[in-house]
Formats: C-alpha cells, sequence, structure tokens
C-alpha cells in the first residue's frame, strides 16, 4: 500500500477549519506535536502572511471517523496545530498584531499594527475568513501506526523536529508519560530552569529523561540518543518501578529546591545541565539510605555554588579539596556525554557537599 495514494488534498478556507473547531470535530493529538507553544511573535507573523496573501505551509488532518447519526466527520490535526490555534486565537481576538513584530516594510504595516482583529478594516477580516489553505486529507482506513510512521518521516526529511519530538511521535507510552508528567511539577518554572524556547523544543523532556535513565541504570550508562529510544522502547508498553521512580526522582527535587531556597543566583547557576545532573545524582546517592540532607551539605553545596566564580573563596572554604575543585571546574566545561567526567563531577561534589567545617 503506498501512503500518498489515500491522502486527498483539499483546498479549504479558514472558516471550514474555524467552524469544525467550534463544533468539536477538529481535535489535536499531542502524541504527534505537544501542547499549543508558539511564541507571540510566531502568531503575529503567520497572521501578518495571511493577510499580505502568502503561502503557509499545508495542514494535515487525519479523519478518524463519521457520525452515523448526524454525519459530522470528526479530524485529528497530524501537522499544523500552532498554525490552527494562531489564527482561531487570533479570530477570538486574544492578541494584537504587535508593531515590533510585524515586517515595517510590509504591504499592510499601517493597516494592521497593535489591532486585534476585531479591529481590522472589513476586507482584511474577510481575508482572514477566506484564506485558502491547502489541506491534506489522510483517509479513515488508514492505521495509526502508518500515520506515525508518515509524520516520522515527513519531519525528519525537513528537519524540523529535534530527537526528542521525534521520540514523542513514536513513543506514547508509559515512560514518555513519566517524564511528560514530571516536567509539569512546579518546580521547574518556580526555578526558571527551563526557558519557554526549550519547553516548545521539548528540551525539558530530555534531559527529565536522562534523570530518569540514570535511576535505572546509574551513572556510567550512555545517555545519547540511542540508548534514550531505548529506554523509552523498553520501557513503552510497562513500566514496573514507574510510581517508586517518580517517588524518587521528586524527593530529589524537593532537596534541589530547598539548596536554592529562592536565591536567584543559585536558580541561575543550575540552569547549566551539567550542574544541575550533578547535583541530582550526588543528591541521590546521600540520600538514598536516610531520605534527607544534613544541613551541613546543603550549606556545603550552597557555600560551593555562591562563590563558585571566585577561586579564593572556593579554596578558602574547602582548603583540603581544592585539586578536587579546580578538576570540577575545568570538567564542567566539558558538557554531560563522557561517563568519566560525569562520574568524576559527581565524586568531587559529594566531598563538597561532605566536607568536615569546622
Amino acid at each position: 500500500m503506498k501512503l500518498i495514494e489515500y491522502i486527498d488534498i483539499q483546498p479549504q478556507n479558514t472558516k471550514w477549519l474555524y467552524d469544525l473547531r467550534q463544533k468539536g470535530l477538529l481535535i489535536v493529538d499531542n502524541s504527534f506535536q505537544r501542547n499549543y507553544v508558539w511564541t507571540p511573535s510566531i502568531q503575529i507573523k503567520l497572521i501578518e502572511s495571511i493577510l499580505i496573501g502568502y503561502p503557509v505551509p499545508e495542514i494535515y488532518l487525519w479523519n478518524i471517523g463519521t457520525d452515523e447519526d448526524n454525519g459530522d466527520t470528526k479530524y485529528s490535526i497530524i501537522d499544523g496545530q500552532q498554525r490552527c490555534g494562531a489564527i482561531f486565537d487570533y479570530i477570538s481576538n486574544l492578541y494584537m498584531l504587535k508593531a515590533n513584530s510585524l515586517d515595517i516594510k510590509g504591504l499592510k504595516f499601517d493597516e494592521i499594527k497593535n489591532k486585534f482583529f476585531k479591529d481590522l478594516n472589513t476586507e482584511d477580516k474577510k481575508a482572514i475568513w477566506s484564506y485558502i489553505f491547502s489541506i491534506r486529507l489522510v483517509r479513515n482506513n488508514i492505521e495509526r501506526p502508518d500515520i506515525v510512521n508518515m509524520f516520522l518521516r515527513l519531519n525528519s526529511n525537513n528537519l524540523t523536529l529535534n530527537p526528542q519530538e521525534l521520540r514523542n511521535a513514536e513513543f506514547q507510552g508509559e515512560f514518555m508519560n513519566v517524564a511528560s508528567q514530571l516536567s509539569e511539577i512546579s518546580f521547574w518554572d518556580k526555578n526558571s530552569i527551563f526557558g519557554v524556547a526549550d519547553r516548545r523544543r521539548m528540551k525539558d523532556i530530555t534531559f527529565i529523561s536522562i534523570l530518569l535513565i540514570f535511576l535505572k541504570q546509574g551513572i556510567q550508562e550512555d545517555i545519547i540518543n540511542t540508548n534514550i529510544n531505548k529506554m523509552y522502547d523498553l520501557y513503552n508498553e510497562v513500566y514496573p518501578s514507574k510510581l517508586d521512580d517518580i517517588t524518587k526522582f521528586e524527593l530529589v527535587i524537593s532537596f534541589v529546591d530547598s539548596i536554592i531556597d529562592g536565591n536567584v543566583e543559585r536558580r541561575k547557576f543550575l540552569k547549566s545541565s551539567v550542574h544541575f545532573y550533578t547535583l541530582f545524582t550526588t543528591t541521590f546517592e546521600l540520600t538514598m539510605d536516610t531520605k534527607l540532607l544534613t544541613n551541613q551539605q546543603i550549606n556545603n553545596y550552597r557555600t560551593f555554588i555562591d562563590n563558585y566564580h571566585s577561586d579564593e573563596e572556593l579554596i578558602s572554604c574547602f582548603s583540603n579539596i581544592d585539586s578536587v575543585i579546580y578538576k570540577y571546574k575545568a570538567l564542567a566545561k566539558e558538557g554531560t556525554s563522557k561517563k568519566n567526567n560525569r562520574m568524576e563531577r559527581h565524586n568531587a561534589i559529594k566531598q563538597v557537599m561532605n566536607y568536615p567545617i569546622l
């Protein structure tokens, strides 16, 4: 079977898409793409393109069935969630076309700058409603695995998706669900560990997956994409220790939160995946039996990061392990990929946290 033979190309306007959404017949399948996370600037540029009359990428919808009583057909958005969302939100007057996000030399700049949909002139409103999209409709008799394979190939070829976004399409099972669940705990936003761009490209999910791999396999295990994919596959259908791993993860995160204690500079320091990963692994080892960090261990690490950029202060506080600290700072510049570096940084921070302050 050639999948292309089961895809129909139809020109449809904004009104058609909007009506489907209003009737509950246009749904978002987040196994193909993450929640709606476009930045305001990108949304505005899309609306500007529509008003100017430029083409926009085609939208892929999957026919997931027709109601036998009223004849309504429901569609799942395979590709185009952000485009549809930006248009629907603009029509609903949820944002304006801010001038600083528009092309100042554009044909419509003076007419549309700083305007909500309700403020547009009649012709521009009609232009949005009547804008014709190229819709690729995948027929109802296509099975989900074929849809996923099509999506993966489509996005692998045009390089729009990173490895985690591709994993999100390929795996919808237990490991993905746990990583996604842990990405929503309040700690990350409270401490600004991940920026909007990181979340938009699912880099937070990747990092959390790496931390889960540590819980499952230890610090020596590879954290390259091949191994991450292997873990997603291994625990896709069944994740026996899921609840235990979630509990362990959240406990370590609570200790990290207590170390930060709302301090802005500590938050900035731990935005580095190298520092965060090392603190996470060390804290896990130190609390594996006792389920707590001592005040001295917490204060030692705070002293370490609060004075990180002053060698003089660091050596004054940790005079007997100066070579260990210098080694950590050198290895911290090399990223998280090398196993030996991860272990050496782990051992260095363990010595820092257990340092006997007199």
